[in-house]
This record gives C-alpha cells, structure tokens and sequence, in this order.
C-alpha cells in the first residue's frame, strides 16, 4: 500500500503561527525521508483551526525542501479564484517542482470563507467549480487568439504578437496536465461521480466512517460507468485516517482524547454540525447525535493503538471497502513531537509493509 499525507492542517488556534508553519514543513521533510509519496495540503482563509491561508505558496516553500514526494493542493477552492490564475498557479508549481505536481480542485463548505469571497449558494458554486475546471483544461490546450465564454466567465486572448509569442500562457511541465483529484465528503456524491466519470484522483475525507466510504466508491464507479469507461482500478482511491500509534492500546487512546487530536475533532464536530452533516460521521446511522462527543469521534473515526492492532483495523477497513490504494494519514499537531515522530516512523516503517496493495 502506498502511503501519503492529508494535510488540513489542524492547529489549536492558540498556537503560534509561524511555530505552526515550521513545523508542517519539517514534518514534509520528514515524511519523505521515511517513504511518503504524496501529500495534498488544504486551505481556508478564515479558520484558525487549519491556518494555510494559500496552500499553493505554502506547497512552493515545501518543494524547494523536498526532493521526491508529490504535493498537491487538498484543494484549490475554484469558486474563489480566477482560471487564468488557477492555470498559471498550477503550471508554474508543476515546474519548480520538476513535475512533482497534483491538481485538486473543489469548492468551500465554510461559511465565513463564502462571506468574505461574496460567494453564491453552494449549488451554484458546485457550477462554478465545474466551469472554472473546464476553462483551466481549455487554457492549457488552446493556442491563443481564443475566446471562452461561460456562465460565470469570459475569458478572451485575441491581441497576440505571433512572433514574439506574446499572449502564450505557460503550460505545465507534465501533459497534458498534472493528474488531478478531488475531495469526497458526502456519500452518495456527485462530485465524486464527475471524478469518477473524468477518471480523476478520488480523496476520500477523514471525517466519515466505513459506511459512507463505500458510497463514496460506489458514486465513483457509478460515474465511470455511466460515462462509457472501464471499472476503475481501486488503486486509485484514496482514503484519509486519522492514526495514532502508542506502545499500548491505552496509551494511544488516552493520548488521542486528551490532546490536540481529541480537541481537533471536537473542532471539527462543531463544523460538520454546523452543516447539518453529523450523520457522516456516525459509524451506525441510529447514533444520536449527542452521542457523538470525544470519546465516540476517536474510537470511530481514529485508528489508535500498537503496531498490531493499527495494523489490523487498516487491513479490515481495506476488506471492508474492497481495497484502496494509498493511505492519506492526518496531519496532527506536534503538541508532543516525540510521542508523534514515533508514532509515523512506526506506520511508515512497520504497519504500511504489511498491508496489501489491490490490482
């Protein structure tokens, strides 16, 4: 199985800043060195939980200290930016990177970031999106003079000078495009019947249990399906958890609850409760939701314990599903940075060997 990271981040907002900022780098750094191969990085302007306000200049800062990993914006909110900005963002990463660039796409489910962007309703953002993606392919693949005209932009490039080549936007390093995914939070989805139908990258969120996992996977099929492709390989799935490894059991429970991970989630449930979506985090859809506090959010929606028994929940989360591809662990605040670094140098050196990879 390969492995890589989801980065919200997720830091108490109390915490400095820049203490922060170094250290979601350092812990790129390190990710690499121990056999991560990707990483996805999210944003949002207004939420001081997960403070990467511009994860493309933040992903700038961590190519030029990495070497291998793959980065990729976990997502670039469309709705919020120009295409003309989104193309040449992406193109000029996928260069300093020497091609080590993804491209995630998605829109906001925050209502403060909607409110400072003057954002319309969520479906007609979901529209946006879509038209905002679409103008991105187009301006990598279309010479210039062209005019694109949509619902929310227009798009024209006609006063081009041939010979000096004025006009030309810069193009990716890797073509037709940097291979591109999307985040899936709902289950059914239609985001993820889109992805499904283009064959885009699958990012399944941390934040729902097992059941509505598989809904996830049966929209993406569904929607490669019904676009006339093959069954898509579950490789390219992939499926974010939040793990916490720990000498004992108890341990690792006891550290989960009462730390920065266990107020995250009580962050994160207040989020998702705002949205009137606590349902997706229920492993069992009879749960109410007052029973849905610290304790149940880390026995069900956290992998915590020893080597072993992490190792044995990811492989029934895997039969469960039917297989994924690739492991998109949490990135959690260092508020005990030894006890961490342990806990990833155990899943990268002894839980991921032993899990399988699908065909």
């Amino acid at each position: 199985m390969n492995l890589g990271f989801f980065m919200m981040p997720l830091h108490p907002p109390a915490k400095d800043r820049t203490q922060c900022f170094d250290e979601d780098l350092e812990f790129i750094e390190r990710a690499e060195d121990l056999g991560f191969i990707e990483g996805w990085v999210g944003n949002h302007e207004s939420l001081p939980w997960e403070p990467i306000a511009g994860n493309d200049v933040f992903i700038s800062a961590a190519f030029q200290r990495t070497k291998t990993i793959r980065l990729g914006p976990g997502v670039i909110i469309m709705p919020h930016n120009h295409p003309v900005k989104v193309a040449s963002t992406i193109a000029l990463l996928d260069h300093l990177s020497h091609g080590r660039m993804y491209f995630g796409y998605g829109q906001s489910g925050v209502p403060t970031d909607m409110e400072l962007f003057g954002m319309p309703d969520p479906k007609t953002q979901g529209l946006m999106t879509v038209e905002c993606l679409d103008m991105v392919l187009k301006l990598w693949s279309t010479p210039p003079p062209f005019e694109f005209k949509g619902k929310f932009w227009t798009i024209k490039n006609q006063s081009v000078v041939p010979e000096f080549s004025i006009g030309q936007l810069l193009k990716p390093l890797q073509q037709p495009h940097p291979p591109i995914g999307t985040s899936i939070v709902r289950g059914p989805s239609i985001g993820a019947k889109m992805a499904g139908a283009r064959g885009y990258m699958p990012l399944s969120t941390n934040l729902v249990s097992p059941r509505i996992l598989k809904a996830h996977w049966k929209s993406y099929a569904e929607g490669a399906k019904e676009a006339g492709k093959p069954e898509p390989k579950r490789s390219i799935w992939r499926i974010s958890r939040n793990i916490f490894i720990a000498d004992s059991d108890d341990e690792a429970f006891e550290f989960a609850c009462n730390s920065a991970l266990g107020d995250s989630f009580m962050y994160l449930r207040s989020l998702i409760a705002g949205f009137d979506m606590l349902d997706i985090m229920k492993s069992d859809p009879e749960t109410t939701d007052e029973q849905i506090d610290r304790e149940y959010l880390v026995k069900n929606l956290c992998i915590t314990g020893t080597v072993d028994t992490v190792t044995q929940r990811l492989q029934e989360i895997y039969d469960c599903l039917g297989g994924f591809g690739t492991l998109l662990m949490i990135a959690h605040d260092w508020d005990d940075k030894a006890k961490w670094m342990n806990s990833i140098e155990r899943l990268a050196k002894e839980v991921i060997p032993a899990l399988p990879t699908p065909d």
